[in-house]
């Protein structure tokens, strides 16, 4: 699949395959907060998407960080830009509009943590992305903002995060986000057994993800940020302390 899921996910810079690591796997160690509740798979909530027409239209590049902030002129989101090893790729690198059951990033940025990690090509980044909820996922309103947003988490673990792991959720509930509702699950990624095993340069991921409501009529905006433990993993709560919406 030639996109980058971005951050902590599993990504091939340039082109992302995803193989079939398609799995559900519940935490298993102690969590000062409770897992959110069981969900379909992403291919329960809805098909794979048609292949577009050879004449779909070039995507728009991310918008690049002014002011030390990244202002998504799609979603209203605006948050902050570390700088340093971060940057912005280009949108042909970490989308695929041929799925419209994956994200399609509209600003945001990535880290590399380790390239060519499995031996195939295949590079380890940390990310911050943003962009609306795909369709796939039903929203009717604020009220939905929790169900939703663990969905999300479950959802994509499977394809953003391949190799085998234990997840722990961290924190899971409502914020605000300026005048928005809001609602944020914070999780942890260990990787250490088969980080160990096979030299990786991380072993653990700190990420998040955030729904945004943007009022009736709209998708939410949607926030996802991961960040290996060879990153700095302070840039996890400076994006979140920093995320504002219009």
């Amino acid at each position: 699949m030639p996109w980058i899921a971005g951050g902590i996910a599993l990504v091939v810079v340039l082109a992302l395959v995803v193989g079939g690591a398609l799995f559900f796997l519940r935490d298993r160690s102690a969590s000062p907060v409770a897992e959110p509740n069981p969900v379909p798979s992403l291919d329960q909530i809805a098909p794979p998407s048609a292949e577009p027409s050879p004449s779909a239209p070039a995507l728009p590049e991310l918008p690049q960080p002014t002011g030390g902030r990244v202002n998504d002129p799609v979603t209203g989101l605006s948050y902050a830009f570390p700088g340093g090893a971060w940057l912005v790729p280009k949108s042909s690198e970490i989308n695929n509009p041929a799925d419209q059951n994956m994200p399609l990033w509209t600003a945001g940025y990535m880290a590399m943590s380790q390239q060519n990690y499995d031996g195939k090509n295949s590079d380890w980044v940390g990310s911050v992305y943003s962009a609306e909820l795909p369709k796939p996922f039903p929203y009717s309103g604020p009220d939905d903002l929790r169900t939703i947003t663990g969905t999300v988490l479950s959802a994509y673990d499977q394809i953003f995060y391949g190799p085998a792991h234990q997840r722990k959720i961290v924190r899971n509930e409502a914020m605000k986000v300026g005048d928005h509702k809001a609602w944020v699950v914070e999780f942890e990624m260990d990787f250490s057994a088969q980080a160990k095993a096979s030299g990786w340069k991380w072993k653990t991921e700190k990420g998040a993800f955030v729904l945004v409501d943007r009022g009736e009529g709209q998708r939410p905006a949607m926030l996802y940020a991961s960040i290996p433990d060879n990153l700095n993993q302070s840039v996890l709560k400076q994006v979140l302390d920093s995320l504002q919406a219009r």
